[in-house]
């Protein structure tokens, strides 16, 4: 049976929103695993590599090269994914077929355009966090939609920036009022399964620092897995009904 969960037909409330995001969670888990398994994995490189060396995970390695190759791959692989991840997603949720080939295809053919969307953005969100905090939240809502807009309106990246911002704008607390819900409700299920790994490590009595690490990296990883398509989901329903409602403005009256 076919599914069309994205983009939505008309305007939707907050709760349909967020209706609209478990139904795509849901219905592409299984499909996106894959993709998300790897990001997860991906993004823990550093800790991963800490852990083998013995370095402390939480210091800064200014001066080891190998730890900042390991985060430029580490960057650059997570954008990739990220933006499999995103096309595979919105696939499902048009119920559309899926290619792995055709979605890492897209996805490095956009890497350069994509890095520098992606540094831009965190350049405009830290500037504005810097000179105060509500700028800064502001901005990093107003932006959330510059990745879809890059990747699926083709729009170059300062283009894709300004096209976020006309978006959001005059919707500006309804993304903010669904993407707090989602992110309280990733805080909780954290706090769950952080709890769950502390109990387990209860259970062994005998295990040194080394072995505490490692399982809640694992944990760690296994929240990521669910986690990631998760926030994907999120962001295809919110641009889905943001589009819905441009649509709507322009046809007027």
């Amino acid at each position: 049976m076919s599914t069309h969960l994205y983009p939505p037909q008309r305007p939707q409330s907050i709760p349909e929103v967020l209706d609209g995001i478990f139904k795509i969670f849901s219905t592409s888990l299984l499909k996106v695993l894959p993709y998300s398994m790897l990001l997860t994995l991906v993004g823990q490189l550093g800790k991963i590599y800490a852990l083998a060396t013995g370095a402390p995970i939480r210091r800064f390695p200014f001066r080891d090269p190998t730890w900042w190759f390991l985060f430029v791959l580490s960057t650059t692989l997570s954008c990739v994914l990220w933006v499999a991840l995103l096309l595979r997603q919105r696939a499902i949720a048009q119920g559309l077929p899926v290619s792995a080939r055709a979605e890492f295809a897209a996805a490095f053919g956009k890497l350069p355009a994509l890095l520098l969307l992606v540094t831009l953005t965190i350049l405009a969100t830290g500037l504005g966090a810097i000179l105060l905090v509500v700028p800064g939240v502001y901005l990093f809502v107003a932006l959330s939609m510059a990745l879809p807009e890059f990747l699926f309106e083709q729009r170059p990246p300062l283009e894709a920036m300004q096209s976020s911002l006309r978006l959001v704008r005059g919707n500006w607390w309804r993304v903010f009022a669904v993407m707090l819900v989602c992110t309280v409700i990733v805080l909780v299920f954290n706090i769950l399964g952080g709890i769950f790994a502390f109990i387990l490590v209860q259970f062994e009595r005998g295990a040194d620092l080394a072995v505490v690490t490692a399982t809640s990296t694992v944990f760690i990883i296994s929240l990521g897995v669910v986690v990631m398509p998760f926030m994907v989901a999120m962001t295809l329903a919110l641009f889905g009904d943001l589009l819905a409602r441009r649509a709507l403005a322009a046809a007027g009256p």
